[in-house]
């Protein structure tokens, strides 16, 4: 399968051309799964889950008025070679309310408006990026910087399918999908204002749950080219991660094995619970009842260093009040037993 549908909706499960805000209101016949509603039916509740999606509740109105998010959209723009507007409005910022008003009619017509400081931060990742992906050990990562005819490419792609596990819609939304006679690499692109060094990314990518975004990507592009599961291609899942500040340095990574099962785990347990919840009507909120808070080992082994280091802690004697847990208080006994 490496036809291209455009359309605003989905009509049969596919790889589909259609706008940002027309995937985020779910564009598929009946509510379906998206892996941003996934991860909060499994980290908070079914109820949060419900309460989240644009087509079992009604959504508030999001803050369009972010310069980090227009920066990584137009460095997005930039490197995925996508035909979207980015207005430059020459301001120092955006407290004038002409520059509010600018703002506003650039993101009416769907442009990503951008202070001229910020355009040229974008630009200086855009060059960064080509330089550094141009010999990249993956041939889908050098076409970012290179094009090449010969494999098909799809940018800002929506997949849609129907989910084995209870029949239910699901849907993605991928930055670059790469289809070769030999394998399909999805390829997500990510930008921040904190460090992408190698031990940071491996950090944020299992702090931010991205291992659970590889095995939901992977398990709709399994849906729509059967072929991965009959071992006729391969598939792949890199991240690539670039910093918002000069040097615009950039890492390429991808999950390793053991998150790559954990993060299956978690998708499958989102779908069975996704089942359940539709079959049974059935949206709870966090369970009920008194939950004991476990301590986490660093916690201890963190204040018994600064019982040891703080020089304020040392040579204070001896605390006549035993600890409670350790020796509880006994009554006196008004008389010895017999």
């Amino acid at each position: 399968m490496t036809d291209l549908i455009t359309s605003e909706t989905v009509t049969t499960p596919g790889l589909y051309r259609m706008t940002e805000a027309a995937y985020h209101a779910d564009p598929c016949p009946v509510p379906s799964l998206s892996r941003s509603i996934a991860e909060k039916l499994l980290l908070e509740s079914p109820r949060h889950a419900f309460t989240a999606h644009p087509r079992l509740t009604k959504q508030d109105e999001e803050d369009k008025n972010s310069r980090v998010r227009d920066i990584g959209s137009a460095a997005h723009a930039l490197l995925l070679r996508q035909p979207t507007e980015i207005a430059v409005l020459e301001y120092d910022d955006f407290k004038k309310k002409v520059a509010q008003e600018d703002r506003a009619a650039a993101q009416d017509r769907g442009a990503i408006p951008l202070l001229t400081k910020d355009y040229e931060t974008a630009v200086g990742m855009f060059e960064m990026a080509k330089r550094e992906l141009a010999d990249n050990e993956h041939a889908a990562i050098r076409a970012l910087a290179n094009p090449v005819d010969d494999e098909a490419t799809f940018n800002e792609v929506t997949a849609a399918w129907i989910d084995r596990c209870g029949d239910h819609w699901a849907r993605a939304r991928m930055d670059r999908v790469s289809v070769t006679a030999a394998r399909i690499t999805v390829i997500d692109y990510k930008t921040t204002e904190l460090s992408a060094a190698p031990t940071e990314v491996a950090r944020a990518i299992f702090n931010n749950k991205y291992h659970f975004q590889d095995a939901f990507y992977r398990r709709g592009i399994r849906h729509l080219f059967p072929e991965i599961d009959r071992h006729e291609k391969k598939l792949s899942f890199l991240f690539i991660v670039q910093e918002q500040f000069a040097p615009f340095e950039i890492t390429v990574t991808e999950i390793d094995a053991a998150g790559r099962v954990l993060g299956e785990k978690m998708a499958s347990d989102a779908f069975m619970l996704w089942r359940k919840c539709h079959a049974e009507n059935w949206w709870p909120g966090y369970p009920k009842g008194t939950v004991r808070a476990e301590m986490p080992p660093y916690i201890e082994t963190n204040w018994l260093a600064r019982e040891i280091e703080d020089p304020y802690l040392q040579n204070l004697g001896y605390d006549p009040m035993p600890m409670f847990e350790a020796q509880p208080y006994k009554p006196k006994e008004i008389m010895s037993p017999c």
